[in-house]
């Protein structure tokens, strides 16, 4: 599906539910339009601007300079009273450079002159020369452009690809990948798991343990029963000789073994590399940190279930012809 179409489905969505929502519907019609209203919302402005690229921007070929990766695990919210779960981000992007054959707006950057560069004592670097390899004629710049896991994967440096250009009155200016995945953010689920594991050595290279976070009935912070830790591992899986980083999370008492520097067993699947799982550690942070949560939810229904059953049968009771 190409951004145009994707962004066009998400418009019909959005004016869908904002019809329904006009004309008063009970409220189990009412949450999910709201629910989609917002998510197409989201799909527009995330994937607009790509849409009027592919009607009304320009293609240009372009040249992939580097390509970047980064795994942080991080707070969502940091700090104070109230704190969210521990989350990995693992981003994919790359360098892309090309030549413009118009006045450059805002929204990309010009590489550093290797003149200027001498001058203060740096070398040129492979990304440097990979980027003065574009081709065409103009004005060289460069963008950084987010991709998907199988997008990074299937991307070498020197690899020539098509770009589109989208240049609004001349002022700003976005560039994308002709095959740019939609929603690069967001992981793709695989349908059918990942295939059979295998089970490689690898090496710890950081151990981030959560102690406190938020639960489902309430947003403060509270002292997990079990403390998660997320283990930062490299690797090199089948097809990745070069080596991968991943992160993995257990129980932290079932890691303390583990430092930063030592060796460690994991399992990968070929259609996930960076999804790793440690051998010889425990997993139930899961379910016992909303333990107590979870069993006083399912007390909370079972008492109103009660009390509704009791209520119904007293009216029913009452109903009875010479109940009084």
């Amino acid at each position: 599906m190409t951004a145009t179409l994707f962004v066009c489905t998400a418009a019909a969505i959005l004016v869908l539910a904002l019809l329904i929502l006009a004309a008063r519907p009970p409220w189990w019609l009412s949450l999910p339009a709201l629910i989609l209203g917002v998510t197409s919302l989201l799909v527009l402005v995330a994937e607009g601007p790509h849409a009027a690229a592919e009607v009304w921007g320009e293609r240009l070929v372009g040249v992939v300079a580097a390509t970047q990766e980064s795994v942080r695990v991080e707070s969502a919210r940091a700090g104070g009273a109230r704190t969210s779960h521990t989350v990995v981000r693992h981003r994919f992007g790359a360098i892309v450079c090309y030549r413009a054959p118009q006045a450059p707006g805002l929204g990309a950057g010009a590489p550093i002159d290797p003149a200027i560069l001498a001058a203060i004592g740096e070398t040129e670097t492979a990304a440097d020369r990979h980027c003065r390899q574009a081709p065409g004629s103009g004005i060289l710049r460069q963008t950084q452009v987010r991709l998907d896991e199988a997008s990074f994967d299937a991307a070498q440096p020197g690899q020539t690809l098509m770009l589109r250009r989208l240049r609004p009155f001349g002022l700003l200016e976005w560039t994308w990948p002709v095959d740019a995945p939609l929603l690069p953010m967001l992981p793709r689920p695989r349908l059918g798991g990942d295939g059979p594991r295998v089970a490689i050595p690898a090496q710890v290279t950081a151990i981030t343990v959560d102690r406190r976070g938020r639960g489902l009935l309430s947003r403060l912070a509270y002292d997990y029963a079990v403390p998660v830790a997320y283990v930062r591992l490299r690797y090199a899986p089948p097809g990745h000789p070069a080596g991968v980083e991943g992160v993995d999370t257990a129980d932290a008492p079932s890691v303390s073994a583990l430092a930063v520097g030592s060796p460690a067993l994991v399992t990968v699947a070929a259609a996930a590399p960076r999804q790793p799982r440690l051998l010889g550690v425990e997993r139930t942070y899961w379910w016992r940190n909303v333990l107590v949560e979870a069993l006083t939810l399912v007390g909370l229904i079972a008492t109103v279930l009660i009390i509704l059953g009791v209520r119904q049968r007293r009216r029913r009771r009452d109903a009875r012809p010479g109940s009084r």
